[in-house]
């Protein structure tokens, strides 16, 4: 089985989300939920002109699909399909609000857990198999996670409530396979502006005026909202859920160097000391992957 574009959909989804600080640190006057709000609107429009203009197809197939299913199947479907919607909104606010109000290495270290969450979850709820080398990677994942929380419980709390949002999203689309990606990504982002508009009283304090924000949103709906997303419901067609746990480290990793090189954050010798041994945990994660793969370019 192929899987070297699944692998490349991955690494390019989390490698853009790595940048993610970068257009989010230029809106910081303004509150998350605003920026919430207008990213969901925007990418919404983005999804919908995709799937009406490119997926109708693909939309009878999937319809027909979904009839196939007994009543109990049909709501399982559902269920996975809005849950997924409610997760990745409460994920997005809290990412963005720890970016612009507290710091980019708390929403760096996000992602540190959310590997080792995600992995775990596979593990327990939908009985994916791990190797005891995974394992170890996994506990040095633990390991580190342990040593970069050590600094605050706030930042931890936060932290963990990305994380284990972004975990369950991806357990919960593993298990809700056989529907066009694209298709049931439009389902979520509408579904989470539906949540917004209920909510939209306590989200928006004044509609924006500015062209530069709009303008920075519409880049933050396509480049890091649609586009990785859908990349990243790909990777998981062929990819399991420990093997991309393990690959959201690029996210973490780029999104730490953003915040020591760009935005001139600090970090001590114990943070340090966690981000080395991630390095080595994602060595020895991908060490018989990389093997197989160097082992048939050989030949």
């Amino acid at each position: 089985m192929n899987t070297k574009k699944h692998y490349l959909a991955a690494i390019s989804a989390f490698a853009m989300w790595g940048f993610f600080s970068i257009p989010l640190r230029a809106l910081k006057e303004y509150s998350a939920g605003e920026i919430l709000y207008f990213r969901i609107l925007f990418s919404t429009l983005v999804v919908l002109v995709i799937i009406v203009g490119f997926k109708r197809k693909d939309i009878r197939k999937d319809l027909a699909f979904f009839r196939g299913f007994n009543a109990e199947k049909k709501r399982n479907v559902l269920m996975l399909t809005l849950a997924g919607g409610v997760l990745l909104t409460v994920n997005w606010l809290t990412f963005i609000y720890i970016v612009n109000h507290i710091n980019i290495k708390t929403a760096s270290f996000s992602y540190l857990i959310c590997p080792v969450i995600t992995a775990v979850l596979g593990y327990v709820l939908i009985q994916e198999k791990m190797s005891s080398l995974q394992w170890v990677a996994v506990a040095l994942c633990a390991l580190s996670c342990v040593v970069m929380g050590l600094n605050s419980a706030l930042e931890l709390g936060y932290s963990f409530l990305t994380a284990a949002t972004y975990a369950l999203y991806l357990i919960s689309q593993r298990k809700n396979q056989g529907f066009d990606r694209t298709i049931i990504l439009g389902i979520q982002v509408l579904f989470s502006f539906v949540i917004l508009n209920i909510f939209y009283s306590q989200l928006i304090n004044q509609v924006p005026s500015s062209a530069k924000f709009y303008s920075l949103i519409m880049v933050i709906a396509v480049v890091f909202t649609v586009l990785p997303l859908f990349l990243n419901l790909f990777a998981l067609n062929r990819i399991n859920s420990a093997t991309i746990g393990i690959l959201m480290y690029i996210n973490p990793l780029i999104n730490f160097s953003v915040a020591f090189i760009v935005f001139g954050e600090t970090v001590n010798a114990i943070q340090l000391a966690g981000y080395f041994l991630i390095v080595v945990a994602l060595v020895i994660f991908n060490y018989p992957t990389v093997r197989l793969v160097m082992g048939n370019g050989s030949r």
